[in-house]
């Protein structure tokens, strides 16, 4: 069934009104009639189906009907990746959306080469990656920053995993733990920020095999090997 993110508050009998991107897409692309039904969600409220109600011939209204699910829980799963290329930072989005970050915070470092970065379009692209992977828990996303500020948001409770693609030897992740994982940009840290991360308490460092990592497939593998507990 069709799922639609929504800012709105959810609740039954409400009725609002969708984007003009989501009802090109509900009348256009999907055809849907008078009193069709979909899901939606708002990261808050769990997921509820809502009936549409034509209300001209292309403006449409959503009523929320029942709730389906409650709001999900998922574990604490914190993604630092340096900024890299568009193409490859939107897809660092999306599929860590798909694989259940909860927090992201882009980096800008030393080697940073693009900086630009269009929040409202990324905070787009985590949207609809939630629609697609039928997630209601939306990930937190930070404006891009230093590594240094980055760090100093962080408690205790966080541990700073440090992909490190030159060492030989991984420090043990357990399950309790809260991972942020640093991911670097091309070219990797900086020494300066290396040094920076070495010093930093509750420090894991790791690496991923004999292979250098694109930016974006390290980011994707080291979520995915974390997930589903391939480093205990």
């Amino acid at each position: 069934m069709i799922r639609l993110y929504t800012p709105e508050s959810l609740n039954e009998n409400i009725v609002f009104n969708p984007d003009e991107k989501q009802t090109h897409y509900l009348i256009h692309v999907m055809r849907l009639k008078d009193e069709d039904t979909i899901l939606v969600f708002n990261g808050i409220d769990g997921e509820w189906s809502a009936r549409i109600q034509y209300t001209g011939k292309k403006a449409i209204a959503l009523q929320v009907q029942e709730q389906i699910s409650v709001q999900e829980k998922l574990p604490s799963c914190i993604l630092c990746p340096a900024l890299i290329k568009k193409e490859n930072m939107d897809l660092i989005l999306q599929k860590a959306t798909e694989l259940g970050v909860t927090e992201i915070f882009p980096l800008i470092t030393d080697r940073t080469v693009v900086r630009a970065f269009n929040f409202e379009r990324a905070q787009s692209i985590i949207y609809e990656a939630c629609e697609q992977c039928e997630r209601t828990h939306i990930p937190i996303l930070h404006q891009p920053q230093s590594i240094q500020n980055v760090i100093n948001q962080f408690d205790n409770t966080v541990t700073l995993v440090h992909l490190a693609e030159r060492k030989l030897q991984s420090d043990k992740l357990l399950p309790t733990m809260i991972p942020a994982f640093f991911i670097g940009p091309e070219g990797g840290f900086s020494e300066r920020e290396n040094d920076l991360l070495s010093r930093t308490e509750n420090l894991c460092q790791i690496h991923l095999g004999k292979t250098i990592l694109r930016a974006e497939t390290a980011a994707l593998a080291v979520i995915s090997a974390w997930q589903f507990r391939l480093f205990e």
